[in-house]
């Protein structure tokens, strides 16, 4: 198995992890048996046995024409990249994540994690139902959303907030609290063979988006002024959308990396 190797464990979507460790898989680095564990997370969460079996899933993609996997995470408004049905939408809008598969250029299918919480669990636990929705016939697959340049658009973000007048409590050098984390995340060692500068916007943009939506979240009450606020709301919004592009971007790189070939 390629053990994470002592680096720090970082939180992610889970889709982004089951992406991660599926392209481990595909580079020929771990067995399914082991994507199915490790795309659990190091949380208190496990599969709830129902919905799309991960480890069919994975070998099936190896049956694929050139398989491609893509990141989405949508928002109300923002649901570029997502390829249907109808009934997929609601369910990626509300884990706020999904994996679109493609087969030699064409949609095949998207996957979503239901997250329900355990009841009459002594500690706080949940179940992970992977949802999957085969694509419409035909159904066109929209371009890869990321520009290339996510990675300076996030660090632009990040020194535009640093240098101006608004104070904002974010320090993506750090780990982010556990209590941020929300059920629709998990936390997962990184695969040993990503690059040490991959490896590093990734963790810069998973930490920022989490940040930034833990404190949109809260509202302004920090700031003592209308005016205060809305430039803290502009900032936050900002950065948020910078972080999520830049995540995207990076986990895409990553997966197309290892998939290029493939089929």
């Amino acid at each position: 198995m390629s053990e994470p190797g002592g680096r720090d464990l970082v939180a992610l979507p889970r889709a982004a992890v089951l992406m991660l460790w599926a392209s481990a898989y595909l580079r020929g680095d771990v067995g399914p048996d082991d994507v199915t564990e490790l795309s659990i997370g190091a949380d208190r969460s496990g599969p709830s046995g129902q919905g799309e079996d991960l480890f069919d899933w994975l070998t099936a993609l190896r049956r694929l024409p050139l398989p491609q996997l893509r990141l989405v995470l949508p928002a109300p408004g923002r649901i570029a990249g997502l390829v249907g049905p109808p009934q997929a939408l609601p369910a990626a809008l509300e884990a706020e994540q999904a994996i679109v598969v493609t087969a030699a250029g064409i949609a095949d299918h998207t996957l979503v994690p239901l997250v329900t919480e355990v009841p009459e669990s002594a500690r706080p636990m949940h179940a992970v139902t992977w949802m999957r929705f085969p694509a419409p016939l035909g159904a066109q697959v929209p371009p890869p959303a990321s520009s290339g340049s996510a990675r300076e658009e996030l660090l632009h973000a990040l020194r535009r907030t640093a240098e101006g007048s608004v104070d904002l409590d974010l320090v993506p050098d750090e780990p982010v609290e556990l209590a941020r984390v929300p059920a629709t995340w998990t936390t997962t060692g990184l695969p040993r063979h990503l690059e040490a500068g991959t490896a590093h916007l990734l963790v810069l943009a998973a930490r920022t988006l989490l940040l930034t939506r833990s404190e949109i979240e809260e509202g302004h009450g920090h700031t003592q002024h209308l005016a205060e606020a809305l430039a803290r709301r502009g900032l936050l919004d900002e950065l948020h959308d910078a972080a999520r592009s830049a995540l995207v971007e990076v986990i895409e790189r990553i997966v197309t990396a290892e998939t290029d070939g493939i089929g």
